[in-house]
């Protein structure tokens, strides 16, 4: 009865919601330098959700101190129903429900306005790019480059699996320089301004100061990339241009706060083949039961 695309029968009433929100931060947030679990307080959308109810997750994200997410201007439909419905264009949007700060990242922001890039860029709200999505459900291509220019914090994202399928950090790095040089030339972006976003400006969005690069006080985190084979032959006079332009490659060994997860392209993780194989069987009977092929 008040939009979004769930049945009401399954949506909780506000102070339900915010009553758990806050429960979850309490049982899980974690606050401190390095911290592995975060809670943000994330309506989807503003045709999801009541504008009162964004505001009042506002409210509640500044007294419990964590931060807000949503999607914002994913393509021309979105911000023509935010006009229709709410007389103003996303980003102000944000403005009339408290949530023009730099407490806030919002994910694809496609179609911002110059005077909406400029809000964005007085308040700190982050933006999560993402390329795919964007390209496999026809969003169009976001101005990263203006964004960046003007000082918006910047990351990569991988959207869901209902618009992404692949949620490769790596596919989305890539896009992020493909599209970028698509909307603006070759001169729009280089690989290590790519890189930069997928890490530090992923750091940033989360309002994060102890990830995101190699340096003494922030989390070991490392990745390390194979460059070799027939794909990369001839291209190491430049490893960081390479990685995203010959690929694609998985990560060799992935590091997360000093604790090895990946190794040798594998997840050291036990029981993931037999998860794997109960996901593909439940799957498969969901499928069937659907009346699908």
């Amino acid at each position: 009865k008040d939009g979004g695309l769930p049945p009401d029968s399954v949506v909780q009433d506000d102070d339900e919601i915010l009553a758990d929100c806050e429960r979850l931060v309490a049982v899980h947030h974690d606050p401190a330098p390095g911290a592995m679990v975060r809670i943000a307080l994330a309506p989807c959308s503003h045709f999801s959700v009541t504008p009162d109810l964004m505001t009042r997750t506002a409210e509640l994200a500044e007294r419990l101190d964590v931060r807000l997410h949503t999607h914002l201007a994913e393509n021309a439909d979105d911000s023509a129903l935010c006009e229709s419905t709410h007389g103003c264009r996303p980003v102000e949007f944000l403005e009339s429900v408290g949530w023009g700060s730099d407490r806030a990242w919002v994910a694809h922001c496609v179609v911002p306005s110059p005077a909406e890039i400029d809000l964005l860029a007085r308040w700190g709200t982050g933006v999560s790019h993402c390329p795919s999505c964007s390209q496999l459900i026809g969003l169009g291509v976001a101005p990263i480059r203006e964004m960046l220019d003007a000082g918006v914090p910047v990351g990569i994202g991988c959207d869901g699996s209902a618009s992404t399928d692949c949620a490769s950090l790596w596919l989305e790095t890539r896009g992020a320089l493909l599209l970028a040089r698509l909307r603006g030339g070759p001169e729009a972006m280089n690989a290590r301004e790519a890189l930069e976003m997928a890490t530090l400006g992923g750091a940033a969005c989360l309002g994060r100061d102890d990830i995101g690069a190699l340096e003494t006080g922030r989390a070991g985190d490392l990745v390390v990339w194979p460059l070799e084979g027939v794909a990369f032959a001839g291209a190491l006079s430049d490893p960081v241009e390479a990685l995203l332009r010959c690929g694609p490659v998985a990560p060799r060994h992935t590091v997360v706060a000093g604790k090895l997860l990946v190794e040798d392209g594998r997840l050291t993780a036990t029981g993931v083949d037999e998860m794997l194989a109960r996901h593909r069987r439940i799957a498969g009977e969901w499928l069937e039961a659907a009346g699908g092929d």
